[in-house]
């Protein structure tokens, strides 16, 4: 075990007051990597974010999703096909409610990991009145290479299985969206590469992920030393994990993805990747998990080994063990290949599924019924949806009308009552009258009743 570097952090329990006003906020950016426990540490950051702040530590964002938000903004993307106009803007919020906080801050999403350097550099830059430490939580490719494939399933990717890895294999996987994506989200050595070759290896930390059997709550605790706070002080029974699709599960996505490849991207958001698949399919019991064929999963322990040697050399803060990220021997029980459906269970979830859609539209459809006006047809609907925008509008227009009178009115009536104001409005009206002056001698004209 590589031991453990000192961080320049306040100790737990230090309160925001404690740090010097004029002393730099500690930020430190968890980039990842999904599928590593992110969930699981974002969940308990998220509802103890009031006892972190009388910690000393700031978990910024007015709602969950403000990390996420941030991090498509700053690498200025979204889903394929799709955007979202609640994200332009979301990193330079999220760096203003740093900007004054006088502790340490907990900035954490596994999306901002594939950012590219130049957009890298933006970041660090507008976090220049910061001391920056990178965070990166990573475990074994055996493990995250499944669990990252079905994610990508769950994303609408159509991509099988096969596919997947010899897109990762192959030497010029920069050229494969899905290889890229998967590096850059996965790989360690080149994610803090990017993102820390301006900073001292000491205020980056690598987290390992414990083996399967540790204690349930090893990886917060190890998470809460890099960032110095005492672990006992936040309560984790509301914080929970991204559960994986099994074998069958997955497959079955794989083919409600190809064959609705073309609908929008929202809709498939909120009806396929969160409620069929993360609400319905990630609660099935006793599916068969999806496991690495033995070649694919050789060469992921040779990369691995490879990764190792290379964080070693780099000097970084390991909080655990890099052995740890070394997959342990393959099982040889003869599971499926991913790409290889088994019928019986393909058609079990399948079932489950179907149930699931059905009663999720019977309950929309009671919902709608109980509604006012719920027996009005969608076209009805629509009419009067025109004509409540339309009478909005006018009486809007009707408001805005009536603001520049109720504005001259109130600045009259302080005139009246305070001589100094007089004097100002005085002044304001020569100052326009000899511009208007000005621009009557030039041939131009100026309305002076739209500013009394």
């Amino acid at each position: 075990m590589i031991p453990r570097k000192p961080v320049s952090v306040p100790p737990p329990g230090s309160a925001p007051g404690a740090r010097a006003r004029d002393a730099r906020p500690v930020v430190f950016l968890h980039l990842g990597a999904a599928k590593s426990g992110t969930t699981y540490l974002q969940n308990a950051l998220w509802h103890n974010r009031d006892r972190l702040r009388d910690e000393g530590v700031l978990y910024p964002g007015r709602d969950h999703a403000a990390h996420v938000r941030a991090a498509f903004d700053l690498r200025g993307t979204f889903f394929p096909d799709a955007t979202d106009p609640y994200t332009r803007g979301a990193w330079a919020d999220l760096v203003e409610r740093v900007r004054d906080w006088p502790g340490r801050v907990v900035i954490s999403q596994e999306l901002f990991a594939p950012t590219r350097h130049e957009r890298v550099a933006r970041a660090l830059a507008d976090l220049d009145f910061a001391e920056v430490h990178l965070v990166f939580t990573a475990r074994d490719l055996a493990r995250q290479i499944p669990a990252h494939w079905q994610e990508d399933v769950k994303n609408r990717y159509t991509t099988s299985f096969a596919e997947f890895m010899a897109a990762l294999r192959s030497r010029d996987w920069e050229n494969s969206e899905v290889a890229w994506l998967f590096w850059g989200l996965q790989d360690p050595v080149e994610v803090l590469d990017r993102w820390g070759s301006a900073l001292p290896p000491g205020r980056v930390h690598l987290v390992t992920l414990p083996r399967p059997g540790a204690p349930s709550d090893l990886l917060w605790r190890r998470f809460c030393r890099v960032i110095g706070l005492d672990p006992e002080s936040c309560d984790l029974s509301r914080s929970f994990a991204n559960p994986s699709l099994g074998l069958a599960e997955t497959q079955l996505l794989l083919r409600l993805n190809r064959a609705l490849e073309d609908g929008d991207w929202h809709f498939y958001n909120d009806e396929v990747k969160h409620y069929l698949a993360q609400d319905v399919l990630t609660r099935r019991r006793g599916s068969a998990r999806i496991g690495m064929p033995a070649g694919d999963h050789a060469w992921a322990a040779e990369r691995a080994a490879a990764m190792c040697a290379d964080l070693r050399a780099a000097g970084y803060d390991v909080v655990g063990d890099l052995d740890e990220l070394l997959p342990g021997p393959h099982p040889g029980d003869g599971a499926p290949h991913p790409d290889s459906p088994v019928w019986g269970d393909l058609a079990d979830a399948g079932v489950d599924a179907a149930v699931a859609v059905l009663r999720r539209i019977a309950e929309v459809e009671a919902e709608l019924a109980g509604m006012p006006d719920g027996d009005l047809t969608a076209a009805e609907r629509v009419d009067l949806l025109l004509d409540g925008t339309g009478r909005l509008a006018a009486r809007v227009g009707h408001l805005a009308d009536g603001t520049v009178p109720l504005i001259r009115r109130a600045v009259r009536t302080l005139s009246e009552r305070h001589p100094v104001v007089g004097r100002m409005r005085e002044a304001y009206w020569r100052a326009q009258a000899g511009e208007q002056a000005g621009d009557d001698q030039g041939g131009g004209a100026h309305d002076e009743t739209s500013t009394r």
